[in-house]
């Protein structure tokens, strides 16, 4: 139960820097003034609340160490009982599923490219495929 915690803990530590980071990027408030030249207001208070939610849960990590080492220990000894596959299938379902997101990729943009002919022909716009792609 108690490496349960420390988990969670972590887990929920983690979603907050995460959803601070998102929060940070995702602003667009320029119009104000910023005490760091390049970055906004929005984003430097983002980084703010990211850097003392980093210091509590090393504060947190620091004050409980035992909880946190017996819950690593756990988390150790749990790795250890799971069976990993051979490296050489691994390596065949990785090359497989790259040269099928290859092929899809491949697939979709000539399918895009043929679409795009074909409203151009019926529309009588007679601009060539790669310059209606990306701008004459």
């Amino acid at each position: 139960m108690k490496a349960k915690k420390s988990l969670v803990l972590f887990l929920v530590s983690c979603l907050c820097l995460t959803l601070a980071f998102c929060l940070s990027t995702a602003a667009e408030d320029t119009a104000k003034p910023s005490p760091i030249p390049g970055m906004n207001l929005f984003n430097f208070i983002s980084l703010c609340v990211l850097a003392v939610v980093l210091v509590v849960v090393v504060v947190l990590c620091i004050i409980k160490r035992q909880k946190v080492a017996a819950s690593m220990r756990a988390y150790k000894s749990e790795m250890t009982k799971i069976t990993w596959f051979p490296w050489k299938s691994v390596w065949r379902s990785s090359v497989f599923v790259i040269v099928a997101v290859l092929a899809v990729a491949l697939t979709i943009g000539l399918l895009d490219i043929a679409f795009l002919q074909a409203q151009n022909a019926l529309t009588g716009n007679s601009v060539g495929w790669f310059s209606s792609l990306f701008g004459k």
